[in-house]
């Protein structure tokens, strides 16, 4: 289920942002990178609060699309398009927490795709609620990453009217990943998200309202059992009583801080694709992959000029791509 995902806060204290002044931030910051560096096995538990720096608006904070929505305003705060949007701090942070095997695994409740344009590994990463570029073979569950939106012209069953590109051997229907509401949430990562939590001693929750259940279990599972939950976000949440340091501050000034204070550099983001080309007397395969190997889509189309064999071209074809 997704309890509580499409709903606003109703109350002025639920709506109020609150800041920690520098030397308390400072002070906290300290303190999370001893808890990071005491820690065995330590996730991310993240919200639309890590993308909002990145122009993609929130759901429940002043500008969020839930508080707009309730109020019947409009949103005035600058907006960029989710396909154009780059990994903030927050997201290239965590990479590089995972690629140093500190985070184990990142469990994510948003759909921006941000998190797997950064650069985190697809099989350290549960996104709950889908991801917005994936749409997978209803037939042979094969996954495919776009650079475009997979869920904006899709049946109420999810089938985004594209086929498996393993023509020969599957041709099934594609399917986008989000989940709508109401709908249960997909069993694998579901599940692979309550397994690495019962392994954790460290939950790190980036800029999410834990309202959303089973999502919001997750964390206070690992309270519960003892570990320490840490939770940085501006309003307050539901979890606030659970957590060993409550951190009142935007993601980014956050892990900007924690990474200084672990002596890591945050990587420059950097959009990773691969090109691969296989020909034979009869077909020449032209395919786009990401670093994690899954098909995506890369270009539209391509234009194959035949030479004779003195190299002079002699026609060109113009070929879409699936």
């Amino acid at each position: 289920g997704t309890a509580g995902r499409f709903t606003s806060h109703k109350t002025k204290e639920q709506m109020e942002e609150i800041y920690d002044d520098r030397a308390v931030l400072a002070d906290k910051v300290k303190k999370l990178a001893d808890i990071i560096r005491s820690s065995r096995h330590i996730i991310a538990f993240t919200g639309a609060g890590i993308s909002t720096s990145a122009g993609i608006p929130d759901f429940r904070g002043p500008q969020g699309v839930w508080t707009l929505k309730s109020l019947g305003a409009n949103r005035t705060a600058p907006t960029t398009p989710t396909l154009s949007a780059i990994p903030t701090a927050t997201h290239m942070s965590l990479v590089k927490l995972q690629q140093e095997n500190i985070l184990k695994f990142a469990i994510s409740q948003n759909v921006d795709g941000l998190h797997r344009r950064s650069g985190i590994e697809r099989s350290k990463i549960a996104e709950l609620h889908g991801n917005m570029n994936i749409e997978n073979c209803s037939k042979c569950g094969k996954e495919y990453l776009r650079d475009y939106s997979t869920c904006e012209n899709t049946s109420v069953q999810h089938y985004t009217g594209r086929k498996c590109s393993r023509t020969h051997v599957c041709d099934g229907d594609l399917k986008d990943s989000i989940i709508n509401f109401g709908e249960n949430l997909p069993l694998y990562p579901l599940t692979r998200a309550f397994d690495e939590s019962d392994k954790a001693d460290v939950c790190l929750c980036l800029g999410s309202s834990l309202t959303v259940n089973p999502a919001a279990e997750m964390p206070k599972s690992i309270a519960r059992k003892g570990g320490d939950v840490v939770i940085v976000n501006l309003q307050r949440t539901p979890l606030d009583k659970l957590a060993s340091l409550r951190i009142f501050a935007n993601t980014n000034d956050v892990m900007e801080a924690l990474m200084k204070e672990l002596g890591l550099d945050i990587p420059p983001f950097a959009l990773k694709r691969s090109i691969n080309i296989f020909s034979n007397e009869n077909e020449l395969i032209v395919s786009a992959v990401d670093e994690d190997n899954v098909p995506m889509t890369l270009f539209r189309g391509i234009t194959i000029t035949f030479l004779n064999a003195e190299g002079v071209a002699m026609h060109t074809e113009d070929r879409d791509m699936d």
